[in-house]
């Protein structure tokens, strides 16, 4: 079989007009010349009994160059018993798919099964912004390089089960129980959507067993202590988006660690930003004695920025429906759960815990005397420090602390973990 018979200067001086409207190359690639005079190459075959013919493109976008090397590969495909259309439409489909693989971003189907569940389920703004706050902490941040960006189809059951493990071996098992079921229920969504083409993901994560949380195991008022952990809940409380007296109340929970009766009551005329103390009335302590606590220089900034919003002239935290009552006592609790913290992880009254934790750990590096960190929580301590220290030794020893709080939970946003 003859091929390459053609010569450019006859595939250049080809016309209409010619008495040929077409010349051939061998091996079943010839050139056309249409009515307007457009030179397209067409290659014609035989595979498996049928005659097949298809196009290379237009003269001169296609040079002869070219278009022999193209029907030699397809003559090579043949020659392999392979039929070179439905070779291309083959590849062609790979790459369609390929391109829809990479438009399947976890954080997208996440979002579209959980609008899909409330719509159908009616359920509250708070529940979903709940689920997608433990996705946020204990799903996305281990999907590296990605994270939620990662496309679903490059999650194995494998890793999933090295971070449900993570969740586990930090004994964080309600965590692990709803974000278990979360993720199962994603990929069965995932399926039934043709996002994926099996069930071998959500259905071996139905029968995988972990450890479950016994009654025991339960803790009245739990709190991270782990400097990633608390790096997770401070910059998700700076990021808070659910409301800025809710945003404020965080911060000044988690900066000062006092109670959240005394959070919700505070009113502006107990405190002086220009001296940076907080006078906690009597009415307000649970030991019935009025509280005098040093205010850290980050957390009066922040309060400065709260009243030059003028929300209110009497409580900071009122209450959004009546201006002139104080916020409910669950508000900071809630959007706990909102952030993605369930309650055996974080509570309001647990960032006192997390204050006096963290304090212990630090006290001898940073000389934080464990009886004025006990002052700044309004506890009773062992020894009578007012007998051994005047008002102003008081004060100044809890703001060296307050300070100090203040300062680590800033340098903790900017952690890399």
């Amino acid at each position: 079989m003859a091929i390459n018979i053609l010569k450019a200067e006859q595939v250049k001086a080809l016309s209409y007009t010619d008495a040929k409207k077409s010349l051939n190359d061998g091996g079943g690639l010839r050139i056309i010349v249409k009515p307007d005079n457009r030179k397209v190459w067409e290659f014609k075959y035989t595979f498996e009994g049928i005659r097949r013919v298809t196009a290379f493109g237009s003269y001169p976008n296609v040079s002869l160059a070219g278009a022999r090397a193209k029907a030699k590969e397809f003559r090579e495909l043949i020659e392999k018993n392979i039929d070179p259309i439905k070779n291309n439409q083959d590849i062609k489909q790979k790459q369609k798919e390929e391109q829809l693989k990479k438009e399947h971003t976890i954080e997208k189907i996440v979002n579209d099964y959980l609008e899909l569940k409330q719509h159908n389920k009616k359920l509250k703004d708070i529940t979903i912004a709940k689920a997608k706050g433990r996705l946020e902490n204990h799903f996305y941040n281990e999907l590296t390089p990605y994270k939620n960006k990662t496309v679903i189809h490059n999650i194995t059951f494998n890793k999933i089960v090295t971070l449900l493990k993570k969740i586990e071996d930090e004994n964080k098992l309600e965590t692990l129980f709803r974000v278990k079921i979360l993720i199962i229920e994603i990929f069965k969504y995932a399926y039934t959507e043709g996002i994926i083409k099996d069930t071998e993901i959500f259905a071996k994560l139905e029968l995988k067993n972990f450890k479950t949380q016994s009654k025991s195991d339960r803790r009245n008022n739990p709190t991270l202590t782990k400097q990633e952990d608390i790096q997770r809940l401070y910059n998700g409380i700076l990021n808070y988006k659910y409301g800025v007296l809710t945003k404020y109340a965080l911060l000044m929970s988690i900066h000062t660690a006092q109670r959240q009766g005394s959070i919700i009551t505070a009113k502006w005329c107990d405190i002086n930003l220009d001296d940076k103390v907080w006078i906690i009335p009597a009415s307000q302590m649970k030991m019935k004695k009025e509280h005098i606590l040093p205010l850290s220089d980050k957390l009066v900034e922040m309060l400065k920025e709260l009243k030059e919003m003028g929300i209110s002239n009497n409580y900071l935290f009122p209450n959004t429906q009546h201006l002139n009552a104080h916020m409910s006592n669950n508000t900071v609790t809630s959007a706990l759960r909102k952030m993605g913290f369930t309650k055996e992880e974080q509570t309001a009254h647990g960032l006192r815990a997390m204050f006096k934790t963290v304090c212990k750990e630090n006290q001898e590096e940073h000389n934080l005397k464990n009886e004025f960190v006990e002052r700044v929580l309004a506890h009773k301590t062992a020894g009578n420090v007012e007998e051994a220290y005047n008002r102003a030794d008081n004060l100044k020893e809890m703001r060296l602390i307050a300070n100090w709080w203040s300062d680590y939970l800033d340098k903790a946003k900017d952690l890399k973990v």
